[in-house]
């Protein structure tokens, strides 16, 4: 266990160390390339791997940074506007090592969406929502961003 611990603590640190001599950028990605959130952990940026892939009505949102932690957001509706997070629509997966975090029963949330653009696939909005962990039914909330051009599946 101790071994995990200061394997994680170093990743930090290798993180903090790449922003520092100019590696990795100190802001989170880039336009129609970001995905970003706060949660109870601290601050999550998709900078190791960002990918989206969608339809005319939907897409899939998964993004990973240097330590292995992930969110995958599933937008349900491309219309322009907020609507609920729940367990049935408009998911959310919260995974940091090996514990990972979803809409349950009794959690909320919201999804905003502020633009899409069917032209050229640009998908730009915000989400809130209240997490749980299924096995132990600690919760996590989760807030951030995300600026993404998807691509077409199939």
């Amino acid at each position: 266990m101790s071994a995990l611990l200061l394997l994680t603590g170093c990743a930090k640190e290798s993180l903090d160390v790449a922003q520092d001599v100019g590696l990795l950028p100190s802001t989170c990605g880039s336009d129609g390339a970001r995905l970003q959130a706060t949660t109870g952990e601290g601050a999550f940026c998709a900078s190791a791997q960002i990918l989206a892939v969608g339809d005319e009505s939907s897409v899939t949102i998964s993004g990973f940074d240097l330590t292995g932690t992930s969110i995958v957001l599933q937008v349900d509706s491309l219309g322009v506007g907020s609507r609920p997070m729940t367990e049935a629509q408009n998911g959310l997966l919260y995974m940091r090592s090996g514990t990972s975090y979803t809409n349950g029963p009794n959690t909320e949330g919201t999804l905003t969406i502020e633009i899409h653009d069917a032209a050229t696939r640009r998908l730009k909005g915000a989400f809130q929502s209240s997490l749980i962990n299924i096995q132990n039914g600690t919760e996590q909330n989760v807030q951030g961003q995300f600026d993404v051009t998807y691509t077409i599946e199939g």
